[in-house]
C-alpha cells in the first residue's frame, strides 16, 4: 500500500533536491538554495568520530600536526531516513550523490529509493554526480539555483543530467602523503615527487574516477599547465560559473583567477574544500571545477 501525505491529496506537491557534504557549499549557500545535505561522517586515528562542529580549519590543523583522517559512506538507512521525511510531507525528491567511482553512496540511495517509492506516492530519482568537491559543488549549486527559481522537476533533472555529462575537475596537490596513505600512489612516487618538487595535475574521467593526467614541476608551472588544459576541454565563452577550490590558504587561487580572468571568465564561486575529501588528499590543494561546453538557455534562464 502506498501512503499520500495531505499535500499531496490537495494536489500541492513540491520537490525537494538532496545532496551530501561532500559537495563542499557552505552553510549559508545550501540554505539560500533550500538544498538539504546528508552530512558523510568522519573518524580520527584513533576511531574517535569528528564532531559536525569541527570546521574545515580546524581539520587542516589537526592535518598539518599529523593527523590522518577516515571518512564513511552514507548507508542505506542514512538515505531512507531522509527519503521518508519529505515522503512524508509529499515532495518528490532528486538525491544528487557523490561519485560512484569514489564510494558507495549512490548503490545506497538507490536501494533507499526503490523501498521509500514502494511505500509512498512520489517520484524519487536518483543522480549519480560522478563528481567530488568542487564538481559535486558546481553540480549542486546549479540544480539548487535552478529549482529555487522556479525550474520544474523534470527541467532541473535534466539540467542535473546536463551538468554531470559536462563539469570537469582539474586540481593538484603539493603534499602526496595523503594519496601515497590513501593508496592512490607508491611511497616511491610520493618520496620522488617531494624532492624532485614534481606536482601531479588530478582530474576526474568519465567513470567518476580521479586520475593523474600530467605532471609538472614546481607550483608556478602547474597554473599555466591547467588553464593549457582546461582550454583544450571546454569550448566554453567564459559567461557560465566557475569555482575554484583551496584548502587553509585562500591566497593559492589568485593566480589561477587572474588567468581565467586573462581569457573571459568573469563569474567565481570559491569553495573551501571539506573534510570528506580533503582526508583523502590533504591541505595542500588548489584547482577548480569547470563546464566543458556553455550551459543551454533553456536552464540558463534560471540562474539569474
Amino acid at each position: 500500500m502506498k501512503y499520500k501525505s495531505w499535500k499531496q491529496q490537495e494536489g500541492q506537491m513540491t520537490f525537494k533536491i538532496i545532496s551530501d557534504s561532500s559537495c563542499d557549499l557552505d552553510k549559508e549557500t545550501l540554505k539560500n538554495l533550500d538544498v538539504e545535505v546528508i552530512r558523510i561522517k568522519g573518524t580520527d586515528e584513533k576511531g574517535q568520530d569528528l564532531s559536525e562542529d569541527l570546521t574545515n580549519k580546524e581539520i587542516y590543523k589537526r592535518m598539518r600536526e599529523g593527523a590522518f583522517f577516515k571518512t564513511s559512506q552514507i548507508t542505506y538507512y542514512d538515505y531512507l531516513k531522509k527519503f521518508e521525511k519529505f515522503a512524508e510531507e509529499g515532495k518528490d525528491i532528486i538525491a544528487l550523490t557523490l561519485s560512484s567511482g569514489l564510494s558507495g553512496t549512490y548503490q545506497n540511495a538507490c536501494m533507499a529509493k526503490k523501498e521509500i517509492e514502494e511505500k509512498y506516492d512520489i517520484r524519487v530519482e536518483v543522480v549519480d554526480s560522478l563528481a567530488a568537491s568542487v564538481g559535486f559543488g558546481q553540480i549542486t549549486y546549479f540544480a539548487g539555483l535552478a529549482a529555487k527559481n522556479g525550474a520544474t522537476y523534470d527541467e532541473v533533472l535534466d539540467f542535473a543530467k546536463f551538468l554531470v555529462e559536462k563539469t570537469k575537475h582539474i586540481f593538484t596537490v603539493y603534499d602526496l602523503k595523503y594519496l601515497y596513505e590513501g593508496g592512490r600512489i607508491s611511497k616511491a612516487k610520493a618520496k620522488i615527487s617531494s624532492v624532485l618538487n614534481i606536482l601531479p595535475i588530478l582530474e576526474v574521467d568519465g567513470e567518476g574516477k580521479i586520475y593523474v593526467s600530467e605532471v609538472v614541476r614546481g607550483k608556478n608551472k602547474s597554473y599555466k599547465k591547467m588553464m593549457d588544459m582546461i582550454e583544450e576541454r571546454t569550448t566554453s565563452d567564459g559567461s557560465d560559473m566557475v569555482f575554484p577550490v583551496y584548502a587553509d590558504d585562500e591566497k593559492v587561487i589568485d593566480p589561477l583567477i587572474k588567468k581565467l580572468e586573462e581569457r573571459g571568465h568573469n563569474k567565481f564561486l570559491p569553495l573551501e574544500i571539506g573534510q570528506t575529501i580533503a582526508a583523502h588528499v590533504g591541505p595542500d590543494i588548489f584547482g577548480l571545477a569547470y563546464l566543458s561546453e556553455n550551459i543551454p538557455e533553456e536552464f540558463k534562464k534560471y540562474l539569474d
